[in-house]
């Protein structure tokens, strides 16, 4: 036997048998979790076979469903086996690199570019601020003298429900300065 053969196929069951020596059990197991949403799975074994029946769930099956479903597990079979081949051929290059993670994890492997250079630490200070962005915020955005302007249409209303509470995102003196 070669392939997924039926044997019985009665009152919503279905009874396959598998050959070993074509499908390892765990590729079984595999294809055999993807129904289990489906179907109530029974696995058993003798010499020369896995014997797989599928009971389905739904108590309406007929004998077309049946068979259907047994197609369907057959192309999961071969689904899982391909899986189990690529597995195994890409297995050091799997161990490789979650070795090197792990290793690299507990900080074993350190490049030598990475290596702490003690000439560069002479001349850095924390108090240094070349860009200007450790002044307060008050003496930044303080409040510089201007004069009262006259109330007019132009000039600004006081916040109500629903307006931003008069926050302006520039400065009073740094916006006229601006334009």
């Amino acid at each position: 036997m070669s392939e997924a053969t039926i044997l019985t196929a009665t009152d919503g069951k279905l009874v396959l048998a598998l050959d070993k020596g074509l499908y390892p059990l765990d590729v079984v197991y595999g294809a055999a979790y993807v129904f289990i949403d489906r179907a109530y799975i029974l696995l058993g074994r003798d010499d020369d076979n896995i014997t797989v029946e599928l009971a389905a769930k739904d108590d309406d099956t007929d004998d077309g469903v049946l068979r259907a479903m047994a197609g369907e597990f057959s192309n999961e079979l071969l689904s899982q086996a391909l899986r189990r081949k690529i597995t195994k051929a890409n297995q050091t290059i799997l161990e490789t690199i979650v070795s090197q993670a792990l290793a690299g994890a507990t900080g074993a492997m350190v490049p030598s570019s990475f290596e702490e250079d003690d000439d560069d630490d002479d001349d850095l200070d924390f108090l240094d601020d070349p860009l200007g962005i450790a002044v307060p915020w008050e003496e930044r955005f303080k409040k510089r003298g201007t004069a009262p302007t006259p109330a007019g249409p132009d000039t600004e209303r006081e916040a109500g429900p629903g307006d931003s509470g008069g926050f302006k995102p520039t400065p009073e003196g740094e916006a006229e300065e601006a334009s």
